[in-house]
This record gives C-alpha cells, structure tokens and sequence, in this order.
C-alpha cells in the first residue's frame, strides 16, 4: 500500500514532464501520444496493486477492491479522453502571430494543468480507498515497516 501513495506522488510531474520537454533549450510540447501512455500505465499499475492486494492480504472486502479497480479504469479512460484538446480559435482571430501563440500556449498550459490537478485528485481518493480497506493489522505493519 505504500507503494500506492507512492505512486500517487510520481504522477506529480507526469505533465510537468510532458509539457516542458526540452530540445536545444527550448521547451516543447511532448508527444500526447506518450502523455497517453504514460497515464495509462499509472492506473494500470494502481488497478495492478489493488487486484494483488485482493488476492493477498486476507480481511479485505473483494467488492469493494472490485469498485475501486473499476474507478481507475473509468479514470483512465476519462483522462486520456481529455487529453487531446484543441485550440478553438485560428491565427485570423489575433492581431498578429506573436499574440496567437501566446494565446494557444495559455491555453495547453491550463488545459494541461487542470487535467494534472483533477488526476492527481482523483488517485488521492482511490488512495484513501484502497487503504481504508486494509485491516488494522496490516495498517500497523506498514507503518512499521516505513518507520525503519
């Protein structure tokens, strides 16, 4: 289980990572493609960490585990779902070039903001979830063993 909180951490610069790659010091949008992948892979491992929780740890309510994999699974496919956005307005609707780009970076950067912060949300509660369901024996275990 602490391998779960731990994961929750490393998405932390997930989109960070994505939208500030760098080529020849300039920074890039990665490809959303790899954003993708990237997503998919953090709840596959979280759906991955509840399902062996399930088959291990005894006292642990199998529904329960059951409805937080399905969450994961709806939150992968919610978020890379609203990965790829567009800008909706076009050079025509700026003054000049300069100012549209401006305009279309704002954008992504928010877009791409608020998909990291409501993701990051969004695995804090399955967190809290998943580790509300151990039994206290374990809870006690876990702490010991992160104490050392």
């Amino acid at each position: 289980m602490l391998f779960l909180f731990l994961f929750s951490i490393l998405f932390t610069n997930l989109v960070e990572n994505f939208y500030n790659t760098k080529i020849n010091n300039f920074r890039i949008m990665a490809n959303k493609r790899d954003l993708k992948a990237r997503i998919r892979y953090a709840c596959g491992e979280i759906a991955g960490e509840c399902i062996l929780t399930k088959d291990y740890v005894p006292g642990i309510d199998e529904e329960k585990v059951d409805d937080i994999v399905c969450a994961v699974a709806l939150l992968q496919v919610r978020t890379v779902d609203r990965v790829s956005v567009c800008f909706d307005r076009t050079v025509k609707a700026f003054p000049d070039k300069k100012a549209y780009r401006r305009a279309r970076k704002d954008y992504f950067k928010r877009c791409y903001a608020e998909l990291k912060k409501e993701f990051q949300a969004s695995l804090v509660e399955v967190v809290k979830d998943m580790n509300a369901l151990l039994p206290q024996e374990v809870r006690d275990a876990n702490k010991a063993n992160t104490a050392k």
